[in-house]
């Protein structure tokens, strides 16, 4: 019997949809649920940052007796502007049980949802903006989890290509390991004193925090502007990522490199907060809620990864810019001792920037998980 779909119109319906990831999943021995909380930030339209660019819909799907089996959202981002994004429409929140008819029904209705808008490209997974949590887990489904990055089980891919979809990019991420105990000489191999002579490095600024985060934005932005996919990090989004980390952040996860007194050159790690969470499921008892709040206190996180990397719009490509890449990189590793991380995990990387994955390859890091983009004609019902 088909499933049944219906769209996510109370609150009630916007807790289950929150809530059935782990619902689903969590009979999966590598699966770990995120905080519902947390996934409110990303997906409740009263919460969420990407509703100040963007709009979204969500369904939900229903077997016959009645019980949640599916989900899935369809989103159209404002600020996706650009040739590469022309007639396009975005999906994302797909999970399902391991039935191909629940899979197909979802997107199926999603497409007409975005269809109704006049798009003629869906695209995604993406929560819900591509510089949130992007693309459906098609590698490394036993790598500990990772703050902001989805996990999906094995199944998932062959039903959305079932239904249609094609993968179109493969974004890496890769895992550096501070206690190899070359990556040192590697670093000092690439000549790191001579690269850092002109440039001065400094950490992030914790009393001026909103300030360095907006320059750090400016400069991400600017860096990343000719890449594929790429979509403006807003002032929304960048604030509320900051707010949702703040209790946890520390100046060392902040790097900025100056030449001049001009900002060339910026990284954000984040600590990776499913080692305070990951035990307590995603809707803590009032006693795993205090565990929680003793844990962010306390805690020297021993794992993280590098969300925003970027280099001055006019030295990328250039000989300055590959410098100001590997001083990142090597304040990152530093600072991460300082911190106490061991583990920093740098992702997502697409799959043809070779220059970059050419360096931490080189430097010794380890494939830890790949994720798909994926993406399917659909008939627009009107003129956009």
């Amino acid at each position: 019997m088909p499933p049944t779909i219906r769209p996510v119109s109370s609150k009630r319906d916007l807790a289950v949809f929150i809530a059935l990831p782990r619902r689903i999943y969590g009979d999966f021995p590598d699966y770990v649920a995120p905080l519902d909380h947390d996934r409110a930030q990303l997906i409740d339209p009263k919460k969420s940052a990407f509703w100040t660019h963007g709009e979204a819909a969500y369904w939900l799907a229903y077997d016959s007796k009645k019980k949640p089996v599916g989900r899935i959202s369809a989103q159209i981002d404002d600020l996706a502007t650009g040739p590469q994004h022309e007639g396009a429409g975005y999906f994302g929140c797909l999970d399902a049980i391991d039935d191909a008819e629940v899979v197909a029904a979802l997107v199926e209705t999603a497409q007409a949802f975005l269809a109704g808008k006049g798009k003629s490209l869906m695209r995604g997974p993406f929560t819900l903006s591509i510089n949130a949590e992007s693309g459906l887990l098609i590698e490394g489904f036993t790598a500990p989890p990772m703050v902001l990055m989805p996990w999906h089980p094995p199944y998932l891919r062959a039903h959305l290509e079932a239904a249609g979809y094609r993968l179109v990019k493969v974004l890496h991420s890769y895992a550096f390991d501070r206690r190899r105990s070359d990556l040192a000489e590697r670093l000092e191999k690439l000549g790191m004193e001579r690269r850092r002579r002109g440039f001065s490095v400094r950490p992030m600024r914790m009393d001026h925090l909103g300030e360095d985060a907006e320059l750090g934005r400016v400069l991400f932005n600017g860096s990343w502007a000719a890449n594929w996919g790429f979509v403006p990090v807003s002032q929304a989004e960048m604030a509320a990522m900051i707010k949702a980390f703040r209790p946890l952040l520390k100046s060392d996860y902040g790097v900025f490199v100056e030449k001049g007194g001009e900002l060339v050159g910026f990284a954000l790690f984040l600590p990776n907060v499913f080692e305070i969470t990951g035990d307590l499921g995603g809707a803590p008892s009032p006693l795993g809620w205090l565990k929680l709040a003793w844990r962010g206190l306390t805690r020297r996180f021993t794992s993280g990864r590098a969300v925003l990397f970027g280099v001055a719009p006019r030295l990328v490509g250039s000989v300055s810019g590959a410098s100001v890449s590997l001083i990142l990189v090597d304040e990152m590793m530093r600072r991460a001792g300082i911190t106490g991380v061991q583990d920093l995990e740098c992702g997502w990387i697409l799959d043809d920037n070779y220059a970059m994955t050419s360096v931490v390859e080189w430097l010794g890091a380890q494939s830890t998980r790949r994720f798909g983009v994926f993406e399917a004609s659909i008939q627009p019902l009107r003129a956009e």
